[in-house]
């Protein structure tokens, strides 16, 4: 993989920042229950578009729009025929995007596999008839690994990783492909301050879910990271997490995980008081948590939802040449 040299030597690697938020937040079209995943053909140039910006702000990797391509959330909005060819057409504009901005420097593609299920139309929270099977939700996986790797992509990361059962099923698909496997793991702050697989009824602003919506209880964080370390991934992350949180949960990570870490949080969120008032997170602000995880030993570093060019830009300026030691491990 072409950023093994880096990886190795302990290089920083910047990643990009979000990739479906930045395509709404260009005028792209979501859907009710896939979201970006359509995007891919109903918008390619806000896509490219998107891809483009990050490489000319410094990214190292980009990301393919496929957080939410896999075949049950693209049945859900009536492209479930087309799963592969959508999936192909990701890594086809991820590429035409380099050629554009940086076809001589060495890029590597990330192909973007979660375990989100489709959503209860207006909202973001899972709707329960459209739940498919564990089986059927691991040969969609499948399905989606391969074609994500038969497209070119250089690894494919593994994102919003909750709890142990999913965060394997999607982890096995990925490492069948015989490609790097780098896992971004979400995580909140539970009630006595542990943390904990990350809670959306905690950290959705009202009105983004439905009145009955419930989320099963969420496993403790060394559960989780020591669960999927064992399946041997190449880089282990914090990511889609509050800023508070990503410090948190990276805390445990370092105790937890001897590989390369990365980091990517979310920029906005809501008023932890009124929930109802969101609250985004400046460029500055964003940029100088990046700076200290990165002096700390963090050496992968981009954003998640919410974050913008312009996060990633003041990201870039702020950070150091390398990055600092990591923390020792007690124990």
């Amino acid at each position: 993989m072409i950023l093994d040299e880096k990886l190795d030597k302990g290089d920083l690697i910047i990643l990009d920042g979000a990739i479906g938020s930045e395509i709404e937040r260009l005028g792209g079209k979501m859907d009710l229950s896939a979201w970006c995943g359509t995007a891919n053909v109903t918008d390619p140039d806000k896509v490219r578009a998107v891809h483009e910006s990050y490489l000319r702000a410094g990214a190292d990797v980009i990301t393919t729009n496929t957080f939410a391509t896999s075949r049950h959330m693209l049945e859900s909005a009536g492209y479930g025929d087309d799963t592969v060819a959508i999936n192909r057409k990701a890594v086809e504009l991820a590429k035409e995007a380099i050629d554009i901005v940086e076809p001589d420097r060495p890029i590597a593609i990330a192909g973007s596999m979660s375990n989100t299920l489709p959503w209860l139309p207006g909202t973001v929270g899972t709707d329960p008839s459209r739940i498919p099977s564990g089986d059927k939700l691991a040969s969609n996986y499948r399905e989606m690994a391969e074609a994500l790797a038969d497209a070119g992509c250089d690894l494919l990361i593994m994102e919003m990783l909750l709890e142990t059962t999913s965060g394997r099923r999607i982890m096995e698909a990925a490492l069948s492909t015989g490609l790097p496997v780098w896992i971004g793991i979400s995580a909140t702050r539970g009630p006595n301050g542990q943390m904990v697989g990350w809670r959306i009824s905690e950290e959705e602003p009202d009105g983004r879910l439905s009145d009955d919506f419930e989320q099963e209880q969420t496993e403790p964080l060394e559960t989780i990271i020591d669960e999927l370390c064992s399946l041997q991934p190449q880089v282990v992350g914090i990511m889609h997490s509050a800023l508070p949180s990503t410090t948190q949960a990276l805390d445990v990570l370092f105790q937890r995980w001897d590989g390369p870490v990365m980091a990517y949080p979310e920029a906005h969120g809501f008023d932890s008081e009124t929930r109802a008032t969101p609250v985004h997170v400046i460029p500055e602000k964003f940029a100088s948590h990046c700076r200290e995880w990165v002096e700390n030993g963090v050496q992968i570093i981009g954003g998640c939802c919410g974050t913008t060019i312009y996060h990633i830009q003041a990201m870039v300026e702020q950070l150091p040449d390398k990055p600092g030691p990591r923390p020792s491990q007690s124990g």
